[in-house]
């Protein structure tokens, strides 16, 4: 299901290794960290709630509790503000500071607290725009590596599981697309700590546009909601600065 490229303005994160572009001891580099959650935009979690809990959607008779919630990720750079677009490659031939170019498995997390997941050393300066992949993995060496340790997605980017209405669910999605994320205001990197967090909010992957809820094995590919829920994952991203890594 192809997306077209996102493009938003104003995502908790599992990632092991990074590339970045620049020398890390370098005056003029600084570490930038990036994190993600699955918090709703202005609904904090209950304050007496563990910290490792499924998220339960209830609209109606219907109910959604997320298990488990995964998407692979690709060409993770941050695009200054005088740049005028990030290459689209893994060569790192533009002014685009990379935090990580191999495909790599986020897991989100379940919680509306916030999870770091890479950090990366970068130039300081204004940065206006971060972009990704949402990536299905390919044939290359690097995406056939990823899918030798992570079979599940070997046609998929995306894959959700849990409950509706306490039947068990896998949803996927083979979406593999371009994603860029306006920062508004644009991210100052300087020698004070830099923290950039990416919003999931898939509590609202599976609603109706009156805010009932579907079955998310209707969204599966080649389903009469595929469409539908594509729409609700794109507009579920949002990136900003979170110096205070309150998901904020």
């Amino acid at each position: 299901m192809s997306l077209g490229k996102l493009v938003k303005t104003a995502l908790p994160i599992v990632v092991v290794g990074l590339a970045a572009c620049g020398d890390p001891a370098a005056p003029s580099s600084r570490v930038v960290s990036l994190s993600f959650t699955s918090r709703a935009a202005l609904v904090p979690g209950p304050a007496n709630r563990a910290p490792n809990f499924d998220i339960t959607v209830t609209s109606g008779t219907n109910t959604i509790i997320f298990t488990k919630a995964q998407l692979v990720v690709r060409k993770i750079k941050l695009e200054l503000a005088a740049t005028t677009v990030c290459a689209d490659d893994d060569k790192g031939a533009d002014d685009c500071s990379e935090l990580e170019l191999s495909p790599r498995l986020v897991d989100l997390p379940l919680t509306d607290l916030l999870t770091t997941g890479l950090s990366a050393s970068i130039p300081e300066g204004t940065y206006k725009k971060i972009e990704f992949r949402v990536h299905k993995p390919g044939s290359d060496s690097a995406d056939v590596a990823f899918k030798a340790a992570n079979p599940n997605f070997a046609n998929s980017s995306i894959r959700v599981e849990g409950t509706f209405n306490g039947v068990a669910f896998v949803f996927t999605s083979a979406i593999n697309e371009k994603v860029e994320m306006e920062f508004n205001p644009p991210v100052v990197v300087t020698a004070a700590t830099n923290n950039v967090t990416i919003q999931v909010d898939i509590r609202t992957w599976f609603k109706n546009t009156d805010g009932s809820l579907i079955s998310p094995i209707t969204a599966n590919p080649g389903q009469p909601n595929e469409g539908l829920v594509s729409n609700k994952i794109k507009a579920s991203l949002k990136a900003f600065e979170d110096g205070n890594k309150d998901g904020k």
